[in-house]
């Protein structure tokens, strides 16, 4: 199930956000050791203090959170402006009232299975969920820095983004991509999804 919210629904979903902001301080802190800021267990930065930030989250059958995302307009303060700048040589920046940035794409800490399978389940579930609300409210690129590793899983997934720019080798392989919102993009998507879910229950039989 995908659920979308704003900074100014935080007061009326605190369990989401609660749950949503401790999986990022596991991930970004605790597993990948990125300098954010956690505080009680929660990483939360000044984006997430504006009540025009745009969440989506995935959730299983109990309501448990499994993966979410931010969104920023690139109309305004993005961390491709500020906070990634001095990852490239050269500036990278977009702005666009029809292109938002993502960050923060995060698979929450599995509760139960593999976490390579939740990796490309929730992936999948978040792009489509993510490619849906573009279409829905006139978005029609989506910018956000992304490690190189996760290219198999975007070409996987069927949504695959276009590089924009590479970082400095001490940083790490991080691209920065640009995402094309399309119905297309939507339906190689979802059937994409139903296949590589239905596939193992025919293999099982």
């Amino acid at each position: 199930m995908i659920k979308i919210f704003s900074g100014a629904d935080r007061e009326r979903f605190p369990q989401d956000f609660d749950q949503m902001f401790r999986a990022r301080a596991a991930i970004f802190k605790d597993r990948l050791g990125w300098e954010v800021d956690v505080e009680n267990g929660l990483e939360i930065d000044r984006y997430d203090r504006c009540d025009d930030t745009v969440y989506l989250v995935s959730s299983d059958a109990d309501g448990h959170l499994t993966g979410s995302l931010r969104l920023l307009p690139t109309t305004g303060d993005t961390m491709l402006r500020h906070e990634f700048s001095d990852f490239f040589d050269e500036p990278v920046d977009v702005e666009s009232p029809t292109a938002w940035e993502c960050t923060r794409f995060c698979v929450h800490p599995p509760r139960h299975g593999a976490r390579a399978e939740a990796m490309r389940t929730v992936s999948s579930d978040l792009l489509i969920g993510l490619c849906g609300l573009c279409l829905d409210s006139g978005i029609e690129h989506i910018v956000g820095l992304y490690d190189e590793r996760m290219t198999r899983i975007y070409q996987r997934i069927g949504w695959t983004p276009d590089p924009l720019a590479e970082s400095r080798s001490h940083r790490g392989h991080l691209i920065v991509g640009l995402w094309e919102a399309t119905p297309h993009a939507l339906d190689r998507m979802q059937s994409l999804s139903t296949r590589s879910r239905v596939l193992p229950l025919r293999q099982a039989a």
